[in-house]
């Protein structure tokens, strides 16, 4: 190993150990490791990637507001819950998509520096920029060089949240002007991009973003000879755009755009106009994202600079009368809609039961008369019923015809992958309420566990397993024999009592999957 390697390598594990002692930085850690391990290509990756982000109500939440946004408006309709966009979009998008949200929300949430407000609004605008350059380019995976767009900047933002007199320090050689490399290696012992490349690696992130997010070297770029490259090189023209931009005089910048062209030109197609295109795209979706996740925008010195330059460049265009006084009306809508998304913040968003039951009935229904796949569409039943009731817990049984035992398969909640393995019940006679219930195919609600009354219709097996209140069983019931039922519960006696006009669209819940399963026959 080389001195140098050895050096960062020591550095970076000095540093990780400071990060470490912070008791943000190990569940910010853990999340992305959990995300990152999930493997693309089999049901549970998508399972387990679900779980992540129903475990973060406002994530989800900003999660589906971002995917039913005008950005998404080419896959068609409404997407209520986090499975149906798996389906959708993909795992790999809808991945991208939760680790910039979980990124951004953890930064601008508990950062202890006022500079990083306007970081955080440069990283994510150098994301938003590297994503509608691909789009412009007419290549594939945006979100993918969205999300090495925004992290390509990871090493910076993790410094000033975490070092903040150490960023100081190097912003200060940098005024000097000491390049930020060797600024942050002098200070840092490593630099920027070597330090976020470093985090990223501990957090497990795939080789294709750890590759994509790269810093090239500040030379002429050369011919890009596959589609990571290209990546790559996106994702540093988005970043060198970003910056450029974020300078002072327009006509400064007019030469520098002039001069970014001609170094990646061999790599990427691109012209001087393609790039204003591209900022003025970028800034009406940074307005459209900052009111759905909260980011003060209003005072951001940086994004005032981009709107100003943006209708500069429109004004220097030779259009027609008519295209300018349109561009001019677009340009004073997205000045407006920044005015306001730093007003807007996020309201305390609670649980409408009833509205989230029905948008994943209709969920369901939609998918039930095109292509698809039983399981995805049992996953959409089981994240409603979560989601809708605000339940501790629920699962989903299947019937074993060789064991003859009803047996959990996949859930959503508290402690769902211990109970899983333990939670199931022979389907031959039993005085209990799981075997009633897939006998006779009645839904049965247990309002108190510990009632005299019901107490002894309660198996060990299960009192073992879950200190649950108060449960529902709803039977999934195939020519008068149970295939499969739906466990819901709650931690509080009588709790479906006051969800009890909810039970009729969970029994339709059900009752799509009785559908399904006969469809898919």
């Amino acid at each position: 190993m080389a001195i140098t390697d050895t050096n960062n390598t020591s550095a970076l594990e000095s540093l990780l150990r400071r990060m470490r002692s912070n008791e943000d930085f190990p569940a910010l850690s853990t999340t992305f490791s959990e995300i990152n391990n999930a493997v693309s290509s089999d049901l549970s990756s998508t399972l387990s990637l679900t779980k992540i982000i129903l475990q973060d109500f406002s994530l989800t939440n900003k999660l589906l507001k971002i995917v039913n946004t005008v950005s998404y408006g080419q896959f068609g309709g409404k997407i209520s819950t986090i499975s149906k966009a798996v389906v959708i979009l993909g795992f790999d998008v809808v991945r991208d998509i939760a680790t910039t949200l979980i990124l951004i929300d953890f930064l601008q949430n508990k950062s202890q520096a006022t500079q990083l407000t306007d970081q955080v609004i440069f990283s994510f605008f150098s994301g938003l920029t590297a994503r509608q350059l691909t789009y412009n380019l007419h290549k594939q995976n945006h979100e993918e060089a969205m999300i090495c767009g925004i992290f390509h900047h990871l090493g910076q933002l993790l410094t000033t949240f975490y070092f903040f007199d150490e960023s100081q320090k190097i912003n200060q050689l940098i005024s000097d002007g000491i390049p930020p490399k060797l600024a942050s290696i002098k200070v840092l012992g490593i630099s920027y991009d070597d330090l976020g490349n470093g985090v990223a690696k501990s957090w497990n992130f795939p080789s294709r973003l750890l590759h994509g997010m790269q810093a090239l070297p500040n030379i002429k770029v050369g011919n890009s000879t596959n589609e990571l490259d290209q990546l790559n090189v996106t994702v540093n023209l988005a970043s060198e755009l970003t910056a450029i931009v974020s300078s002072i005089s327009i006509e400064d910048k007019n030469v520098a755009i002039g001069q970014l062209v001609k170094k990646y030109r061999n790599a990427i197609q691109i012209d001087e106009k393609l790039l204003h295109e591209t900022l003025e795209q970028s800034l009406q979706e940074m307005a459209i994202r900052a009111k759905i996740l909260n980011i003060a925008i209003k005072k951001s010195l940086f994004l005032k600079r981009i709107s100003e330059y943006t209708n500069k460049a429109l004004k220097d265009q030779n259009q027609t009368a008519h295209d300018e006084a349109n561009a001019n009306k677009e340009a004073k809508q997205t000045k407006e809609d920044f005015e306001h998304s730093a007003e807007l913040s996020e309201s305390n968003e609670k649980i409408d039961s009833e509205s989230i039951l029905q948008a994943g009935i209709q969920e369901v229904m939609n998918t039930l008369v095109s292509d698809y796949k039983l399981n995805d569409v049992l996953q959409m039943i089981l994240e409603t019923m979560y989601r809708g009731m605000g339940c501790n817990r629920v699962l989903m049984l299947v019937r074993d015809a060789k064991t003859n035992l009803m047996q959990a398969r996949s859930g959503y909640g508290e402690d769902t992958e211990k109970i899983l393995l333990a939670f199931k019940f022979p389907l031959h006679s039993t005085p209990d309420v799981f075997y009633l219930a897939a006998d006779t195919g009645a839904d049965i609600v247990i309002e108190d566990t510990d009632s005299e009354s019901i107490a002894a219709k309660i198996p060990l097996w299960y009192k073992k397993i879950s200190s649950a209140k108060s449960f529902l069983l709803l039977p999934v019931m195939i020519n008068k024999k149970a295939v499969g039922c739906f466990y819901v519960d709650m931690q509080t006696t009588h709790a479906f009592d006051e969800k009890s006009k909810n039970l009729s669209l969970l029994r339709t819940l059900r009752n799509q999957a009785v559908l399904a399963i006969k469809q898919s026959q």
